[in-house]
């Protein structure tokens, strides 16, 4: 097999040594965080896969099946992959239809059943469907695949196929070839982008790869936070999206003029944001069977969301955080260690008066604007509010209250039991009189039999990510379900279908938002291990930061760097090169809408 792009000379003799040793595609790569938001895709090394060979036996055309599955054949629709097949099934593979991801050091197993019978078995540590959704499998899941085969002359070729086969291919190959990328909706009630992560593969036709993700409904998770200007129907005119200098043009059929303006506008919106992750595109333009889409006062080239009225989510970070110790509260930095901490710069709330805790009130949380400070007592029984030094303890309305979390839209939330049920409240704290703001249930019919161990509300307050248990503490799963809001923004229900990530944690006790994508947790993978920060990413890997010995909260006060860890002894914990280092001593420490 030939590589179709010239390596360095030492990446070239190290990928020819891992060839010659197992006589297939090189399976040794360290692991990569997936693309940022917004973030271009980088073409990947292709591999020119070979075709069967002469007299090759039934159990080495099943093997060089899939090897050629990793090959280059993405732009082709793996025409030599396909050459493994008779001719009358080879077009009834569909390698789309999902892929098993192997251990880069536990290649497949390929066992002769029978003179005409294949089974190739493998342990498999993730998987893609086929609507590009990656989920990290728990250790020691295995896949088998069973192939049936017949001569052709004399000439041995695969005539019947796995139902539901698709690729098969290692850990390194799928870093290699596939990137997680987002497909764009726009939120029901304001102009901004509400983003969905998934896998697919690099090719030249990237961009007709992501348009018609980009024309399929909002996924379940999202039901209610965000929609679509797409009309349903809508497909593309031409199923290919041509880039001429840096243009991508996207035909849609007659449906998409059934849109009004508004959902025209979002339309656009969501095409630039989805195809501005090709390398090569530039500028996007929407047409109707080859005629412009017409939206007044908008050029027929846009290549920036503001052009549109939309925006991406700002970036968060954090100017001042709030330490508590014992009862005191007081302002420090989010950032700084506590020998070199200085008043917080710009802010012009870190002077105001800070009230006192009582011992008892624990799991504090400070809202967006930094006017206001909840928590809940020791027994997580009762819920209380902090302005200024007036303290409001709320009325009993459930037990085993989680930690509470605020939005960006006047909603303080939090979650407990009520009835031997799982309930999720939240508490309008727009009201002028803070004693007439009572929970609020939300709906939430999935909660049914579960436990929640902690919430905490997007930046965007379009989504929540949940921990949750079984009713005995185990089942452990981590959620991220959409907010469904009235048109005036007051929170109604999540969605009926939440995401599940982070399926390899088989422990979770709290969690933050580090940013659109990604999720900080309390955690662990294996049960031996000590719960510990992972890095989460919503549709993609769990990733195990240097361990943290008691870790207890974490939070986030701006991006990948920003992870704040507290411990049960009283250690607040920033992220310090691949380590940690001291911040400041105390039990709570509050960045704003954590």
């Amino acid at each position: 097999m030939t590589w179709a792009r010239p390596l360095a000379v030492g990446v070239a003799v190290a990928l020819a040594a891992a060839l010659s040793a197992c006589g297939g595609l090189p399976t040794v790569s360290a692991v990569q965080q997936g693309s940022l938001v917004g973030e271009q895709a980088v073409q990947p090394i292709r591999v020119q896969p070979d075709g069967p060979n002469p007299g090759a036996t039934p159990d080495q055309i099943v093997r060089g099946f899939i090897r050629a599955g990793a090959g280059a054949g993405f732009d082709d629709d793996h025409a030599i992959a396909r050459s493994f097949f008779t001719q009358s099934v080879k077009d009834d593979w569909q390698p789309d239809s999902g892929v098993e991801v192997f251990g880069d050091q536990s290649p497949p197993k390929i066992e002769l059943l029978t003179p005409t019978t294949v089974r190739v078995t493998a342990s498999i540590v993730a998987e893609v469907d086929s609507l590009g959704r990656y989920r990290e499998m728990p250790v020691g899941t295995v896949a088998h695949a069973t192939f049936g085969l017949q001569k052709v002359d004399v000439e041995w070729r695969i005539a019947l196929p796995q139902s539901g086969f698709g690729l098969w291919l290692s850990a390194s190959d799928l870093d290699r070839i596939y990137q997680p990328f987002s497909i764009a909706y726009v939120s029901k009630a304001s102009r901004t982008i509400v983003e969905d992560r998934r896998w697919f593969p690099i090719t030249s036709g990237l961009a007709t790869t992501l348009a018609r993700a980009q024309l399929e409904p909002v996924p379940g998770y999202l039901s209610g936070a965000a929609q679509t200007g797409v009309p349903t129907g809508t497909a593309l005119a031409v199923d290919a999206v041509p880039i001429q200098s840096g243009l991508a043009v996207v035909d849609l059929s007659g449906a998409a003029l059934s849109a009004d303006p508004d959902l025209r506008r979002a339309m656009w919106a969501q095409f630039v944001t989805t195809l501005m992750q090709v390398p090569s595109v530039t500028e996007v333009s929407l047409e109707v069977q080859g005629a412009r889409l017409n939206l007044p006062g908008t050029p027929d080239r846009v290549s920036l969301l503001t052009t549109l009225g939309y925006q991406l989510n700002s970036a968060f970070l954090a100017k001042d955080a709030i330490l508590r110790v014992g009862t005191k509260l007081s302002w420090v930095s989010p950032d700084r260690p506590q020998n070199q901490d200085l008043p917080p710069k710009g802010s012009q709330l870190a002077g105001q008066a800070l009230p006192k805790i009582p011992a008892g009130w624990v799991s504090l949380a400070l809202s967006w604007d930094e006017s206001e400070i909840a928590g809940i007592s020791a027994d997580h029984s009762e819920l209380a509010r902090w302005q200024g030094s007036r303290m409001f303890q709320l009325g009993e309305f459930g037990n085993g209250l989680t930690k509470p979390s605020y939005d960006a839209l006047n909603g303080l939330w939090v979650a407990g039991q009520d009835g031997g049920t799982a309930k999720v409240w939240v508490i309008d704290t727009s009201l002028s009189s803070i004693e007439k703001a009572k929970p609020r249930l939300i709906l939430a019919p999935w909660l049914v039999k579960r436990t929640v161990v902690a919430l905490r509300v997007a930046g965007d307050s379009r989504r929540m990510a949940l921990i949750t248990t079984n009713r005995t503490g185990g089942d452990v799963q981590i959620v991220v379900a959409g907010i469904g809001r009235s048109a005036s923004g007051v929170a109604i229900s999540l969605a009926a279908e939440p995401l599940r990530v982070g399926w390899t944690l088989t422990a979770a006790t709290d969690l933050a938002w580090v940013d659109d994508s990604t999720l900080a947790v309390i955690g662990r993978v294996s049960p031996k291990d000590a719960v510990g920060p992972q890095l989460v990413e919503i549709g993609g890997k769990v990733t195990t930061l240097t361990p943290v010995a008691g870790s207890r909260l974490i939070t986030n006060t701006g991006g990948l760097r920003g992870i704040v860890v507290t411990t049960d002894r009283g250690q607040v914990l920033a992220r310090a090169g691949n380590g940690w280092q001291q911040l400041q001593t105390g039990t709570d420490f509050l960045i704003p809408g954590e």
